[in-house]
């Protein structure tokens, strides 16, 4: 009898034991399937275009104009703040390296096809959205740049009406958030011990 009492608990525990551990296991896939990162990998296009034909590069932070970059003869020009800001020399190779990065990034995967994720991975509120536009004014890319990936090397973005958000192969927030101070073209000290246009000139006594 004891004997019999002992193999119908020791039953009753494997019959427990497969039960939460299937149990776990249903948690475990249910989890898996509602994050971000879980969403079928069917990969979009991404937007091509070719950085020589960027006119105008505007990045803006809710919604208001931060950093206005136009194409000139001598290279690139940093629109002031305010609507008759002046224009000054930008720095070229900071937005060419943007420019080369967005027109060579790759997608690594599809992060989500959820807009409840949106705010978390910041491609809505808090993100910075960036736009490129031709000299005839038409649109060659539109996207939102969100957080950066977890493997620091990524970055997440959203392509202005598509409900993907995507992870690429760029490093591209530290660009996007650069102040505008900071896309100003730096002067040389050769240039600005020069006197170049009259500025820091040497001062020379009338004779």
């Amino acid at each position: 009898m004891g004997v019999e009492a002992s193999q119908s608990g020791s039953r009753h525990l494997k019959k427990a034991v497969i039960t939460v551990s299937l149990l776990f296991l249903a948690g475990l896939l249910i989890w898996l399937a509602s994050r971000p990162d879980s969403a079928p990998q069917l990969m979009p296009e991404m937007v091509r275009f070719n950085p020589d034909e960027v006119y105008r590069l505007a990045l803006m932070d809710g919604g208001d104009v931060a950093v206005s970059l136009l194409r000139s003869d001598s290279g690139w020009k940093l629109k002031g703040e305010g609507a008759e800001g002046e224009q000054q020399d930008a720095d070229a190779d900071a937005v060419q390296h943007l420019l080369d990065d967005l027109a060579s990034m790759k997608i690594v995967r599809v992060v989500t096809r959820n807009p409840e994720h949106y705010e978390k991975l910041r491609v809505t509120t808090g993100s910075v959205r960036l736009l490129l536009k031709s000299k005839r004014g038409d649109t060659l890319l539109d996207l939102s740049v969100g957080k950066q990936g977890s493997d620091l090397i990524s970055t997440y973005l959203r392509l202005a009406d598509r409900p993907e958000v995507l992870a690429v192969d760029r490093t591209l927030l530290w660009q996007v958030r650069r102040p505008q101070q900071e896309w100003k073209a730096s002067v040389s000290p050769d240039v600005a011990a020069s006197g170049v246009d009259g500025v820091n000139e040497p001062y020379s006594e009338a004779r």
